[in-house]
Order: C-alpha cells, then structure tokens, then sequence
C-alpha cells in the first residue's frame, strides 16, 4: 500500500508507544522515503527504516488501515545502509535519504515513477522504455539555491520535517562551501543587529551561480535602514534583495545583473531574483539534453514551450526549429526570457505572458511538438484537453512531482496519445524528489 492510497480520515497523534514497541520487518520504501512493513496486516510506516531491516517499533500514529512507528532500535541492518555525513539528518527535513547508499537511491526513484505510472495514471509499461535514473557522479554541494528561514538566536536553517522549526546546521553539504560562508555571514549580521530592526524577516534565499557570484534575497523590507546593514555582506555576495510591501523585488546593494550559462553551450541567461530556475545546474543540462535529443526538430516545425520560465529551453529548441512559442506566468521570468532571448540573438522565439490555460489559444501557428514543464501541480485541465484538440506529433513531459505527472499522462493517453519513453533523473539528491522527462507520441499519425 502506498502513501497516496491511504485512508483521509484525520490521524490520531500521540506519543511513541515505548512500552508496547512492536517489531517490524521492511519490505519496501514509500515515496516519502519511510521504510514499510506490516504489523498483524496492517501497513506500517517507518522513517529511517530500510529495505531487508528489521526494527522495534513504537507507533506514534494510527489509522483504521495504517500506522506510523517511530524507530526505537534496529535488530537487523541491511548491507546498504551508511552513515550520514549531516550532523542534522533526521532532524532537518532537507534530506530523507543519507543513509541510504547512492546508488539504491536512484533503484528506488525509479521505482516509485513506474508505481505512479501503473497505479494512477493507468499506463502499461510493457509497451514504455523506462530508463534507469540518471545520477550524478559527485551527489554533493550541487545546490545553486537555498532558502533558509529564521530561528531562534538569529540561526538559519531548513524546517524541521513535518514542522515548522528552524534546524540550524553548521556545514551543509548539498550546498557550496561558498553558500555556507555566506550563511554564517548573514547569521553574524543579523546577530549584530537590534531585534526591532528585523520583524518581519521569516527567510532569506541564496543564489550562486557557475562563476561563484552570489545573490541574497531577503523575504521582506519593510525598513531603509535595513539596506544599509546587507550593503556590508562581503564574500562574493554580488547583489542584495529585499521583497518590499508591493511584493516587488528591490535591489539594495551591488550588481543589478545576475546571470548563469544554464546550458553549457554558450547561452548567457539573466535571472531575476523572483525567476524560476532549476536548482541543479549539472542535472540540469542532462535533462534538457534529453528534451533535445527526443524533440524531432526541424527548421520547418513549431513548437510550443508551455511554463518556459526564464526561456532556457525555449532558446536551445530555437536554434533547431521554425519558431519556438514560449509562456510563462512569472511576471519577473517572462521579462528575463526576452531579455536572454535578445541577449544570445534568438529571433525565432516569441514569449506569451499569463497562465497557460489563459493564454495559449492566443498563439496562432499549431504545434508540431509541445514541450510542457509545469510546477508540482501538473498542467491545468484545460491545457491537457487543449492540446487533445490541436493534435501535436510530440509532447514531452517535464515533470517534478510523479504523482500529477501519472495523472496528466492518463489524460493525455485517453485522447489518443501513447508513453514512449521514460526518462527519471536525479535533480535532488538524497531526497525524495525526482525529476522526470517523458515523451509521448500521438497514435495513428
């Protein structure tokens, strides 16, 4: 039985049951990466937990079909267990998945796609190509972007899991030595600071790109004295930013551009600080590469790049294709993708500002190939069922959440399309995260 699947009804919470522990053997790992076992049948979940462990077991939540145990001790430990490097795993909720070796990580991601394909969204995988997940050689310190909220002492950190307590950390290793400098830097200022002068200060973001240049984005700025306090960050910090109480991004100090050759092959992109971009630069470009690989491009076909962003991979279908459509509903991300586009000299492009379902009837030429790049959500109904009507040989699918990724596949495979090929990759590791590019061919072309 998987996370999804389980019963609504709201939890009862309570103290782990230390007095009556229960043992439980692990078969298997949800995608929320909790071990799973079964206690007199019924499902039991296990943060820490590994495949072939068996553990003592204190319940701390029960269902009428399931439970949740917290691990008290551990009888048997699988060979595939290791010991992680974070002084803060199993606090923090930034990571599920350090104790894990590597290499199963990337088995299991792939496993919980297939689940999601077979299981919601109806799909057949003996007639899909499901690739094994493409994974990084040095899974380290390969984070451009971190935000980092406000706890007590002036300490920053992620949240705990499940919670909304700040878990400060002294070295994080999914981030740049760099990126912890900074952090313990913007920790120092802050300390030094009256208390008053930052009420409303929740979380502050980190950006870094390939040359080592650093952005800070602070979440509000309600107060002019607080740009005169961040002017002094030093370190390669080479912009700050505060939200101000219009939502507005306003610069405070340094550079005003900040920019990252997200593609590996020439193109200078800028990024606004409220811009969307991936956080793994390295898988990053194994991914789109693969979006290009699968696209059959050709300078006599239209393509529609629906939730572009700041226009990354619109520009790299540019370069093969007719015209290449971009839409994007971040105000700041549409502003830099025409920006980059005249930047890097791509003048077969043309960037729609709106939501997608909004929008896309606006564009005249039909599509020949869609790529679709949607938030956590999935793609809006109305796009899905759009794209049924207007029949493209291709779409490829790029999805961050396997769950709506099997939904909107089910759709799409109703209305006359087929899943060829499955591409997982590795955008986050040691999480539980997967990213995943899918392409899909209509039937009877």
């Amino acid at each position: 039985m998987s996370k999804n699947s389980m019963d609504t009804k709201p939890m009862v919470k309570k103290s782990a049951d230390t007095h009556h522990p229960i043992t439980i053997e692990c078969l298997r790992l949800s995608s929320d990466g909790s071990g799973v076992g079964y206690h007199e049948g019924k499902a039991t979940f296990v943060s820490g937990l590994l495949p072939g462990e068996t553990g003592q077991i204190g319940i701390v939540e029960e269902k009428k079909n399931w439970q949740r145990g917290q691990l008290l001790s551990l009888c048997k430990t699988s060979a595939e267990r290791i010991d992680p490097p974070c002084s803060v795993f199993g606090r923090c909720g930034g990571c599920q998945l350090q104790h894990l070796n590597y290499a199963q990580t990337l088995l299991w991601k792939k496993r919980w796609v297939e689940d999601a394909l077979t299981r919601i969204g109806k799909i057949p995988l003996e007639k899909v190509k499901v690739h094994p997940t493409l994974g990084m050689d040095e899974p380290w310190r390969y984070r451009n972007k971190a935000r980092l909220h406000c706890g007590e002492g002036n300490m920053l950190g992620y949240y705990q899991e499940k919670s909304k307590a700040t878990v400060p950390f002294t070295d994080c290793f999914l981030i740049s030595e760099s990126m912890n400098r900074w952090v313990r830097e913007a920790e120092a200022i802050l300390g030094q600071q009256d208390k008053n002068l930052f009420p409303d200060l929740n979380a502050l973001t980190f950006r870094e790109n390939s040359q080592g240049e650093g952005m800070l984005i602070l979440d509000s700025l309600k107060d002019v004295r607080q740009a005169e306090v961040w002017s002094e960050m030093d370190g390669g910090i080479h912009s700050v930013w505060g939200i101000n109480s219009s939502g507005e991004p306003e610069r405070i100090a340094g550079q005003r551009e900040f920019t990252e050759d997200v593609l590996g092959a020439g193109f200078e992109f800028k990024i606004s600080p409220l811009a969307f971009l991936q956080v793994n630069p390295v898988q990053t470009r194994k991914l789109y590469n693969r979006v290009l690989d699968w696209a059959e491009l050709s300078t006599e076909k239209v393509v529609w790049d629906l939730y572009c962003g700041i226009g990354t991979i619109t520009l790299a279908l540019a370069a093969r294709a007719k015209k290449v459509w971009g839409i994007e509903e971040n105000p700041y991300a549409v502003e830099d993708a025409r920006k980059n586009a005249k930047r890097n000299r791509v003048n077969n492009v043309e960037f729609v500002a709106g939501k997608v379902e909004d929008t896309f009837q606006q564009i005249g030429d039909s599509p020949h190939i869609v790529v679709l790049d949607p938030p956590r959500a999935g793609a809006h109904r109305k796009v899905l069922e759009g794209l049924l009507e207007l029949k493209p040989e291709q779409i490829i699918y790029v999805s961050c959440d396997a769950g709506t990724l099997a939904r909107d596949l089910g759709i799409l495979q109703n209305g006359g399309y087929q899943v060829a090929e499955v591409q997982p990759v590795d955008m986050f590791p040691w999480t539980v995260s997967v990213e995943t590019v899918v392409l899909i061919q209509r039937v009877g072309m």
